[in-house]
């Protein structure tokens, strides 16, 4: 996405410059929103376009980039980009610049009117939920659905282990001396016996030489056998454990499997992971894919002075993030900006400091490091002395739960090594109130969960991310959910059993058949067993005859 938009940006640049050349910045204007939103994939708007030469400098003024993801929302809304460019790069869709200002940034702010390229209004949000008031458990079908490729890939990577241990072993006992083989040896021993004593002494010990060999590589086979009969017996154990461990991974995977040991999680619902997942795609769509390696397409054109697409030495930012109804302000820098790190030799890093009138500081660093086939980055937030008020925790119409009030340190380390993750945030809001809205006195659960939270001046909560990029496993725990589990706890385990029990349920269903084939396969080996077995008991006894 990040990519799209700055491959966008020069095309817009192209466009604004030739437009005030021939002296029509209302046609450039246009272009730019027409051509940027085909870029983006949603509306591009600029409230104006300036150009001056010698050097050449461009201002979009009042930019505003919709995300395609979530139509009322926008990537990315700023009152001015402006940077002195290579006008010469520029007519040959590079963007080479020493310096880019981005003036009045913010992220991810709320739109009036759907950013869809047709103004179509997104689809209605499923409010739909079942269950318990507050917490709504997904469905076990549809949760089957959503990892049948997961599912099936466990599936195919038994068989695929079975397959090639059968085929390794029908190879092997071809190999295996057989009966004529050993017929052979029977008979030059007979042959032996009718020589005289020096030849009969020196056929025995050539003949005993050779079947030694024959027994040696035996004792190989019968070290693969033992080694092969053990992974046979762990694969019918991932084939009869599939359908518990598959529906374990998935409570993992959807944050079902901490009980009441992470009730805050139940009752953040999706948005916990819509957070986690929406600064993944941000930065797959920005850093993840700005250096990716692209083959070059062949073109008759002259070189590039500099091989690359984008290089920008320094883009300085300053802009805000509207919080609990407070404006914290940021500035800083992100350098050395480039599609081709492996000829800049430096990797993009990130500085941000910010803060508020009520002295919050704000501490951003990050390193994108894709000089190497391996993606290295690291990103860490700290924010100090935050405050907040009104910010609803849980948006459940039934269990409307709000930090009303208080003070927040927030720290916050991601790394991502290839497409592993690892991070982690750490929050403590002191002087804390936190309340159960009023629109849910009527609920008996909501009740008592104010009561229960009446005496709470302190909220602790600790996010984990482990897996992959694409597949985050994401845990939430807090000094809530002892409070929370023990007036929702019981129902909750009981519900979570319950789906725990249906994919269970299910998954033998679906793949009981495939299942069962693989058990069948637990004495594959037996054969080979038996045939090596006889085949040496038998060079052996033609060996104690010749003794």
């Amino acid at each position: 996405m990040f990519k799209r938009i700055m491959q966008g940006i020069v095309v817009l640049l192209v466009i604004a410059v030739v437009g005030v050349v021939f002296a029509l910045e209302p046609i450039a204007k246009f272009m730019i929103e027409r051509e940027g939103s085909k870029q983006v994939g949603a509306r591009v708007d600029v409230d104006s376009v300036d150009i001056s030469f010698y050097p050449t400098h461009v201002a979009l003024n009042g930019l505003t980039v919709a995300n395609p993801q979530e139509p009322m929302r926008n990537l990315l809304q700023s009152e001015k980009v402006s940077a002195d460019v290579d006008a010469k790069a520029l007519f040959k869709m590079q963007v080479i610049a020493d310096q880019v200002l981005l003036s009045g940034l913010q992220m991810y702010t709320e739109r009036s009117t759907p950013g869809t390229l047709d103004g179509s209004m997104p689809p209605a949000k499923d409010e739909s939920a079942s269950g318990m008031p507050s917490i709504s458990l997904p469905d076990p079908s549809a949760l089957l659905a959503e990892e049948k490729a997961t599912i099936q890939a466990e599936v195919t990577d038994i068989q695929n282990g079975f397959s090639e241990i059968e085929s390794r072993w029908k190879i092997k006992s071809e190999k295996v001396p057989d009966q004529a083989q050993f017929d052979q040896y029977k008979l030059r021993w007979d042959e032996l016996k009718n020589k005289n004593v020096i030849e009969r002494i020196a056929g025995a010990k050539e003949l005993r030489d050779d079947i030694k060999a024959e027994l040696r590589q035996f004792d190989n086979l019968k070290d693969d056998l033992s080694t092969d009969s053990a992974a046979v017996k762990s694969l019918s154990a991932r084939a009869a454990n599939l359908p518990a461990d598959q529906s374990k991974r998935m409570m993992s995977k959807y944050g079902l499997d901490q009980g009441s040991e992470g009730m805050l999680r139940f009752l953040l619902g999706d948005e916990v992971n819509a957070l986690v997942q929406r600064g993944l795609s941000l930065y797959q769509e920005t850093m993840g894919n700005i250096a990716s390696k692209e083959e070059a397409a062949p073109s008759s054109e002259p070189a590039a002075e500099l091989p690359v697409n984008i290089l920008i030495r320094k883009i300085l930012i300053d802009g805000y993030q509207v919080i609990g109804g407070e404006k914290l302000a940021y500035s800083g820098e992100i350098n050395d900006v480039t599609d081709k790190q492996d000829y800049w030799n430096k990797p993009i890093t990130m500085a941000l400091r910010g803060g508020m009138e009520q002295q919050s500081q704000l501490v951003i660093d990050g390193i994108f490091d894709q000089r190497n086939d391996t993606v290295k980055s690291v990103f860490n937030m700290a924010l100090k002395q935050l405050a907040l008020s009104g910010v609803s925790l849980s948006q459940s119409p039934e269990l409307p739960l709000q930090l009303e009030k208080g003070i927040a340190d927030i720290a916050a380390n991601f790394s991502i090594d290839g497409d592993n993750l690892k991070g982690s945030v750490a929050g403590l809001v002191n002087q804390a109130k936190l309340l159960v809205a009023q629109t849910a006195t009527n609920n008996k659960t909501a009740t008592l969960l104010a009561a229960a939270l009446e005496d709470v001046s302190k909220l602790v909560m600790d996010l984990s991310v482990n897996g992959t990029v694409n597949e985050p496993a994401i845990k939430l725990k807090s000094n809530l959910d002892g409070i929370l589990g023990d007036v929702l706890g019981a129902e909750l385990k009981s519900q979570l059993g319950d789906v725990q029990e249906k994919l269970k349920t299910k998954l033998s269903a679906d793949y009981g058949p495939q299942i069962a084939k693989f058990q069948d396969k637990q004495n594959m080996l037996g054969q080979y067993q038996d045939l090596l077995g006889d085949r040496e008991a038998a060079l052996k006894a033609l060996m104690k005859e010749m003794m």
